[in-house]
């Protein structure tokens, strides 16, 4: 049997997928897009149950943006046994609207979720004689009715109806989403939320804070361990090899590894946020705000969390509902200085500034950033669109969440990082490795005879104006692996010895560039995956030029004011 879940955003389709299908989920995309829908499958008396979890449906008379289109095509005409419409108390007109739709040709079983919170005055029974076709009342976050859906799945149910207008009242209450809306609430609730779930994923798997550094966090933990395993990776009298080891090979594989707790950590959260409905509770209190830039409530958590990871961030802007949203908020991600940028930019500042200047030269680099992020978001919009809003999309129930599914949903999401991206970092990591043993003479164990050298001495002209030596500059194209990987080429030629001797305005420039020049591998591989390749080189290309722009404007700035 084959059955799609249909329903608008923010009713607990996601929870009732999980529920019925457990950890068996893979991604599916459609032929020649950007977005998936996820499949699972379980057994309930031998029969064998495929589930299809489509994206979200708000507007089923009139679909205004083209992942409703598509979902809703795919409703209609793809290969399912059933529909099962998933309602919730908050948009009953909207989920009733769905129904009569679909009902007309396809065979349907509604489905109201959210029943310990609200609950339809009218038993299953009654409900079902009155729409025409199988009711069932669940709580996907306590497992209410599940057992008896996952029977109903398997013995095939579902009716096609010609679906009446109804008003369906409820018993209960959803006044904490009431509450949570009013935007004197909703702004600085949304806000705090954003900056605790921010500090959250810099103490907690980062290490590197405003405040100093974390004692507990989990990569500095990891880091030695992996620099112990890369010191191992010699081969006796094979020099070549054994840099093929440590700073090819086992280099990519490090990154991913440095990768899995970032991912896992956004995951986490936002299967959390998901679970409880308190973004969307909050989200219609904040759109009117958010959506002069473009954005929804959600795209904004996305952007803070990607001061954390690049990487997650972007992938997790897949849920968005809304294609032209989903593609702005990506493309808007790289724009936000990760944790290993953090890092840079105090180290760049330490070896230029006073002890006291260092925390408000970090800054700079975050300001011009916001700058630029605003100038790239008007033309992203030009080339994207303007992302089509839902309309007045009722805030959605509060809800405590349910562990399992949020753990379920973390590993689903982080196994789709590794499977999908691991072994295109390793191969970029790897090929870009190349040039720093191979040079105009061939093999050389020396980088300054290398082909690195001789790139980064042919692009210092371009770096010259911000007072910046090829040494240093050089290092800039390991950025392109990890961030990280530019303080060791900044070592390997002499570069870090070279930075106390920059001026305030080279060092600042310096930072700014840094800032948002472009993304490693992983974020971009991350942002083809959610917006195509056309527009991904796109970004690279306009985050370069925009580095150039505010480097020297900074340059030009701070040397006038000096």
């Amino acid at each position: 049997m084959r059955y799609a879940l249909v329903g608008a955003p923010d009713v607990g389709k996601s929870t009732i997928f999980y529920r019925l299908v457990g950890r068996r989920v893979k991604i599916a995309n459609y032929p020649g897009k950007t977005l998936g829908k996820e499949v699972g499958s379980f057994v309930e008396n031998g029969t064998v149950v495929e589930v299809f979890d489509l994206p979200g449906i708000f507007n089923a008379e009139n679909p205004r943006d083209e992942d409703e289109r598509l979902a809703l095509s795919d409703a209609m005409d793809g290969n399912y046994d059933g529909l099962v419409v998933v309602a919730a108390p908050h948009v009953m007109r909207e989920s009733l609207a769905l129904l009569r739709l679909v009902a007309r040709t396809k065979r349907a079983i509604f489905v109201i979720n959210m029943v310990d919170l609200a609950r339809p005055a009218l038993d299953e029974d009654a409900m079902s004689s009155k729409l025409g076709v199988p009711v069932i009342y669940v709580s996907a976050a306590k497992g209410i009715g599940i057992h008896r859906l996952r029977a109903m799945l398997a013995k095939g149910a579902g009716a096609t109806a010609t679906v009446p207008d109804v008003d369906i009242e409820f018993e209960g209450g959803l006044w904490r989403a009431k509450l949570l809306s009013r935007p004197a609430v909703a702004v600085p609730t949304l806000l705090g939320i954003l900056l605790l779930t921010l500090m959250a994923l810099l103490f907690l798997v980062d290490g590197t804070t405003p405040f100093g550094d974390s004692p507990v966090a989990l990569l500095p933990a990891m880091e030695p361990l992996l620099d112990r395993i890369g010191n191992m990776l010699v081969v006796p009298g094979n020099a070549l090899l054994t840099l093929l080891l440590q700073d090819g090979i086992w280099s990519g594989v490090s990154t991913v590894l440095t990768f899995i707790p970032y991912v896992a950590a956004v995951a986490f959260f936002m299967a959390l946020y998901e679970q409880t409905g308190l973004i969307g509770a909050l989200a219609s209190g904040v759109e009117k705000l958010t959506s002069r830039l473009g954005l929804s409530p959600r795209s904004m958590l996305m952007a803070f969390m990607g001061a954390s990871c690049n990487v997650p961030a972007i992938s997790a802007a897949k849920v968005l509902w809304g294609r032209r949203s989903r593609a702005l908020t990506a493309l808007m991600i790289p724009y936000m200085p990760c944790a290993p940028r953090m890092a840079l930019f105090i180290i760049i500042a330490a070896a230029v500034l006073p002890s006291y200047l260092v925390p408000l030269a970090v800054l700079l680099p975050y300001v011009a950033t916001v700058v630029a992020a605003l100038l790239a978001a008007a033309i992203y919009r030009i080339v994207v669109g303007r992302p089509q809003a839902v309309e007045r999309l009722p805030p959605t129930p509060v809800m405590m969440p349910n562990w399992r599914i949020v753990g379920l949903m973390t590993w689903d999401y982080t196994r789709d990082f590794l499977y999908k991206l691991s072994l295109i970092i390793l191969g970029v990591t790897v090929f870009l490795w190349l040039p720093s043993v191979f040079g105009p003479g061939g093999i050389t164990l020396n980088v300054e005879n290398s082909w690195l050298a001789v790139a980064g001495k042919a692009l210092e002209p371009a770096f010259a104006p911000m007072g910046l030596p090829w040494q240093i500059s050089v290092a800039l194209m390991g950025g392109w692996i990890f961030k990280e990987v530019v303080i060791g080429i900044l070592a390997a030629f002499g570069g870090l010895k070279l930075l106390g001797s920059l001026s305030v305005a080279s060092a600042l420039a310096l930072m700014v560039f840094l800032a948002f020049y472009s993304s490693c591998i992983a974020t971009l591989a991350a942002l083809a995956r959610v917006v195509g390749l056309r527009l991904t080189l796109f970004s690279a290309a306009m985050q370069l030029t925009l580095a150039f722009v505010f480097s020297y404007a900074t340059y030009w700035l701070v040397s006038l004011t000096g």
